[in-house]
């Protein structure tokens, strides 16, 4: 028996392997990992753009104090200054703005080479009569002492027209006269340019009191052509950017008003100028403050500091967009004047430089252009347009090279299964939306599906609905 139990071999079960029972544990095991991702992520949810109409709010006419970011330049010498660049217009560095001729002889010789060739060219009486009718159009019989301003400033603008005019004579004046007590001076920075001194330059919107609107104690003080100049005082001041503010005051239930305003369209009847700006309010030391912010329109006001500006009540008919729906992207900037049609097609587009056979070319483009004022438009980033290329002005020798770039609003569409950038332009808000304008070429049209929280996508990215 034992010799028996000692021939028994014992069997070995074969691993047998269920393919089946493998694939079902997977295909559950995908499917446990997905409904956890899906439950746990952020939803996507799908709004549908309809019309809209903003809340009406009492309009605010009233006057408000600008603030600029004004650089003030003082005289290197003592002595008689004569510009000749006409206050309020864009100086470069490097432009002839101003002598200071130490004894005065040199106020004689310009006067006589005016008195020689004082004839005003059309442009200049053009804008001598542009002037005129708008002081007509805005006078005040409550505020007579502007007359005096008036007269001052076309005193001043046919005084550096004549100079300007006659620029030769004064530069062989300067030869005659040696050099030696008089001296030439370039503008040391560019932006526009205005001969006058407040006292506000160096004021900011935390700084604003009541006190400061009291026009009958603001004191302007302009600097003449051909006056008395002394070693470090203020000659001159430049405003080197487009970016300015308007502060105005605000009652409690104005206040109130406007608490949750982010955009509002505002007028300047002086100007017969209508746009819209974003707006803030702040605080202080318990008064309260409206801040309409521009990007435009400075060169109009640079010469003012109280302005008259008015808040539009009037309601806007447009679109209801959510603001979760808001995103930013970038967009050229490139001034209008360099805008041309194509040849065959009514295309808007730019004459791109682009390198053919060795030689530099100017090929047309077209270009997606979302929206443009009087100085520049803003152009859809693509492959057609890069940052660094250089686009030809029409009919001009004229060249830019594209590089400034601006965050501008818009909303992810997705009509089409993925995700498109829209430029929208915000007309107004409304408890939790915005009024955006519609029917607009690159904007949106009611209807429009588009992602409810702009946060949760980026462009181009593919969408479940």
């Amino acid at each position: 028996m034992r010799s028996k139990n000692k021939r028994i071999v014992r069997y070995k079960k074969p691993l047998n392997i269920n393919i089946g029972m493998i694939i079902l544990t997977l295909v559950f095991l995908y499917l446990g990992i997905n409904c956890i991702i899906y439950l746990s992520r952020d939803k996507i949810s799908i709004y549908e753009v309809t019309k809209g109409q903003s809340e009406e709010i009492a309009g605010i006419a009233t006057t408000g104090i600008a603030l600029r970011t004004e650089n003030v330049t003082n005289a290197p010498a003592s002595g008689y200054i004569n510009y000749y660049i006409k206050e309020g217009t864009k100086v470069s560095v490097g432009n002839t703005l101003y002598t200071i001729d130490e004894n005065g002889d040199f106020s004689e010789r310009l006067e006589n080479a005016a008195e020689n060739d004082s004839m005003l060219t059309n442009e200049n009486l053009s804008e001598i009569k542009t002037d005129i009718s708008k002081f007509v159009s805005s006078y005040d019989s409550k505020k007579f002492d502007e007359v005096y301003d008036f007269k001052y400033n076309l005193d001043a603008t046919l005084l550096e027209n004549i100079n300007l005019n006659t620029l030769s004579t004064i530069n062989e004046s300067i030869t005659a006269n040696g050099g030696a007590a008089l001296s030439l001076n370039k503008a040391d920075r560019s932006g526009i340019v205005e001969f006058y001194i407040d006292g506000y330059e160096g004021l900011t919107k935390d700084k604003i009191t009541d006190d400061l609107f009291d026009e009958k104690a603001y004191n302007k003080n302009p600097i003449k052509s051909g006056s008395s100049v002394e070693n470090g005082k203020p000659i001159y001041k430049t405003i080197d950017n487009e970016e300015w503010e308007i502060v105005i005051p605000l009652t409690k239930k104005q206040a109130e008003d406007y608490k949750d305003t982010t955009v509002v369209d505002i007028s300047f009847p002086s100007e017969g100028i209508k746009t819209s700006a974003y707006f803030s309010i702040i605080d202080n030391n318990g008064s309260k403050y409206g801040v309409i912010g521009l990007r435009r329109y400075m060169i109009q006001f640079a010469g003012d500091r109280f302005i008259n500006v008015k808040i539009d009540s009037d309601t806007r008919e447009g679109l209801k967009v959510p603001k979760t729906a808001i995103a930013k992207k970038d967009y050229y900037e490139i001034p209008v004047d360099y805008i041309i049609t194509g040849g065959d097609s009514n295309d808007e587009g730019f004459m791109k430089e682009e390198i053919v056979d060795n030689e530099t070319k100017s090929v047309f483009v077209a270009a997606s252009i979302v929206d443009r004022d009087d100085n520049v438009c803003y152009v859809e980033t693509s492959d057609v347009l890069q940052k660094g290329d250089v686009i030809a002005k029409p009919n001009s020798t004229d060249r830019y090279q594209i590089d400034k770039t601006e965050k501008l609003s818009g909303v992810y569409n997705v009509n089409t299964g993925y995700t498109t950038f829209r430029y929208v332009k915000i007309l107004s808000e409304k408890n939790g939306y915005y009024i955006v304008e519609s029917g607009s070429k690159y904007g949106l049209q009611v209807y429009d599906q588009i992602v409810l929280n702009a946060s949760l996508v980026k462009e181009n990215q593919v969408i479940f609905k």
